[in-house]
């Protein structure tokens, strides 16, 4: 132990003595010379208990030839000669085990020799089970050289025990150091994680404002569009085509209540032609059809036959009407019959119709409802494009959190080990890294 402290220092006087602020970007140099000094320590040691290592195995090797040349005692039986001799095989068969496993290694690594420690340990209580039996019986046949191979096993034991007191302190250290450079690696890529994210932000931003710029541009676009003299020219047609389109459901409303008074009596004739009771001619059917269909179309044709055949339909009583709703269908045939009534509601209508044609027509000639179109296109492709922008910025950003809280952990953990390490007094300085957003 007291080897241990004058190469190593006790840990107290390794707080006081390495307490230190270290510069982050100089701590991996740091822990590396350290783990390298720590092992410049050792290796001397590990030499050394190596040798010791080497002679209790060449020992070894001697006592298991003596053992094989060896006598039994006097006055040994034949059959406890022969179990003595199978035993002594065993043993020797065991200790050979042990040269040939039992390899020191050339590299006086702290490491491998814990290793070998380890490893050896393992050789050491195999050979001990199988042989524990097999001693016993040479002891009682071979006590000089059972004396000798006891002695020869528990020094290299004690060899081993060396070795591994001898080095425990400083690998724990070296272990200690190399789980800080392993420490140091993660914050090192987290922080190489952060400036990624960072600048991925930053380009993110300067995507959205400038998707914001182009959206702001056409949206002006737009605005001036729509105030422009074309623009409402456009808005005043559509005004006026309601207007005619009002006046035009106007005049079919007026069509159809021309033929309101006569419904009961061309329903009765329709079903009567469709019973086939009273036949229609196809002209007369035709026209019934678009009387009740459209009407306003119904009064620009010849309605003199149909309305003829009604009449005597309405007279002979072949519809079954009464005789008021029969007077009232009659006068109102007389309406629907007045040239001058039914002209005038054509001749409007066709007004209305020419005059929506030809708006309509100038309408269709003015290009700003395509051109607004366009740039309204244009606009919800950029409003899409800042919305998936504004979203990926979020989303990174939240990434960015997770990130700064990872590297708060390690840091955390880091300074934790470093304090173990090199004292309760140190200190970690980070100032020479990238801050984040």
């Amino acid at each position: 132990m007291k080897l241990i402290e004058r190469l190593f220092g006790k840990k107290q006087e390794i707080e006081e003595t390495r307490s230190a602020v270290f510069d982050f970007e100089k701590l991996p140099g740091t822990v590396k010379d350290e783990i390298k000094r720590q092992e410049t320590v050792l290796r001397p040691v590990v030499k050394d208990k190596y040798e010791g290592i080497r002679q209790a195995l060449r020992e070894l090797e001697i006592l298991k030839k003596e053992l094989l040349a060896a006598e039994a005692i006097e006055g040994a039986s034949k059959r406890g000669e022969k179990l003595g001799d199978s035993n002594r095989d065993n043993v020797a068969n065991n200790l050979k085990l042990i040269d040939d496993k039992l390899k020191v290694p050339g590299n006086t690594s702290p490491a491998t020799a814990s290793e070998f420690y380890t490893d050896a340990k393992s050789t050491m209580k195999n050979v001990l089970d199988n042989t524990r039996k097999s001693l016993l019986y040479i002891k009682a046949l071979y006590p000089r050289e059972h004396q000798k191979i006891n002695q020869g096993l528990a020094d290299l034991e004690d060899s081993l025990d060396e070795l591994y007191s001898s080095i425990i302190e400083g690998n724990g250290r070296i272990n200690e150091l190399q789980k800080i450079a392993g420490e140091i690696d993660i914050i090192e890529r987290v922080n190489r994680e952060i400036e990624q994210s960072t600048k991925k932000i930053v380009d993110l931003d300067v995507k959205y404002e400038s998707v914001k710029s182009k959206l702001s541009e056409h949206d002006s676009k737009r605005t001036e569009l729509e105030n422009g003299s074309e623009f409402e020219r456009a808005k005043q047609l559509e005004t006026e085509i309601r207007l005619l389109d009002t006046n035009i459901a106007d005049v079919g409303s007026e069509a159809r209540r021309l033929f309101t008074p006569l419904s009961k009596a061309i329903s009765r004739m329709e079903k009567q032609d469709e019973n086939e009771r009273c036949v229609l001619s196809p002209e007369n059917r035709e026209t019934l059809k678009t009387i009740n269909e459209d009407p306003a179309s119904a009064i620009e044709y010849d309605l003199s036959h149909f309305l003829s055949e009604l009449t005597g339909r309405i007279e002979s009583g072949e519809l079954g009407l009464k005789d008021q709703m029969c007077d009232k269908a009659l006068k109102q045939i007389q309406v629907v019959n007045d040239k001058k009534i039914i002209s005038a509601l054509v001749e409007q209508r066709k007004s209305y119709l020419a005059e929506r044609e030809k708006l309509i027509e100038e309408l269709n000639s003015l290009s700003i409802y395509q051109e607004r179109e366009k740039i309204e296109r244009e606009i919800e492709a950029h409003q899409n494009h800042a919305s998936s922008a504004n979203s990926d910025i979020d989303s990174e950003r939240k990434h960015l959190n997770s990130l700064e809280e990872e590297i708060e952990r390690a840091r955390s953990v880091l300074l934790a080990d470093i304090k173990h390490v090199f004292g309760s007094d140190s200190e970690i300085n980070y100032d020479s890294l990238p801050e984040s957003l």
